[in-house]
């Protein structure tokens, strides 16, 4: 078995359920990017008193393709259900009610069934995404605030809380460098290699990983923010948001202060 029964399986269930709207291939597949490794992303235009019944026949629909070892489901804007077969494919059903599909495009969507010509609609293409001043604003303070508790994680001895911060600390980069991706659907983090120069695939691969002890997380911590610092600083000059000086010299201060760590980014 492979995606496209899955696929097949969805069209098939649905092709006589008035409920179901419309049904459309989204996420990769739709895009027309789908590899192996792709999960079906499955978006669906349901009425909200008929969601619950449209749940219930596509978990039925999928068991009899193949035993379902995962089901979840989540209240997203809308009514989202993951599913994971036994032999692990991957396969989302988001339903939407009429007229809520929210930003979708022709290409970034392919039809299965469209019974209210909901596809014709729809803008070719969507604008290509700009950077987000209020995203960044809360990025620069998380940065600075998980390295201002690195104090109190050396001085508990929670080294490996510690390594979970500098985990933080590595996403929040990577948030940064996404801000300047342009695409409108960038899908899901599992093709980052995709969307990101390859310079700046290498930056993060070559950064440090910590063990849980106090001089591996420091130099770890360091050497991300001087990636992520003046990058940020650069950044929120570009689009105009203030920067934070006095929370980051506050932090530069409780680092020499505390652990005799000169903030060197």
């Amino acid at each position: 078995m492979n995606q496209q029964d899955i696929i097949a399986a969805a069209k098939a269930a649905f092709a006589d359920d008035e409920a179901v709207r419309g049904l459309f291939l989204s996420g990769s597949f739709g895009r027309g990017t789908a590899d192996e490794w792709s999960d079906v992303d499955l978006l669906a235009v349901v009425g909200k008193d008929d969601q619950r019944g449209v749940a219930d026949r596509w978990k039925t629909a999928l068991n009899r393709l193949a035993p379902v070892v995962y089901w979840n489901e989540l209240e997203r804007g809308g009514f989202l259900i993951n599913a994971v077969t036994e032999d692990w494919l991957r396969c989302d059903l988001y339903m939407q009610e009429p007229g809520k599909i929210g930003a979708r495009a022709k290409n970034t969507i392919s039809p299965l069934i469209d019974r209210d010509g909901i596809y014709d609609s729809l803008p070719d293409a969507l604008p290509p995404k700009t950077p987000n001043p209020h995203a960044l604003r809360y990025q620069i303070n998380e940065f600075i605030r998980i390295l201002g508790l690195t104090p109190v994680a050396m001085g508990r001895r929670e080294y490996l809380t510690a390594v979970m911060g500098n985990g933080l600390l590595r996403g929040l980069l990577t948030d940064l460098f996404m801000q300047d991706v342009s695409e409108p659907d960038s899908g899901g983090i599992l093709h980052l290699s995709k969307l990101l120069p390859a310079e700046q695939i290498k930056i993060m691969s070559d950064l440090p990983f910590p063990n849980a002890t106090a001089n591996s997380v420091m130099e770890a911590h360091l050497a991300i923010a001087r990636v992520f610092m003046p990058r940020a600083k650069a950044m929120a000059e570009r689009l105009d948001v203030e920067w934070p000086e006095a929370f980051e010299a506050a932090t530069r201060r409780v680092l020499q202060e505390k652990l005799g760590v000169a903030a060197d980014w």
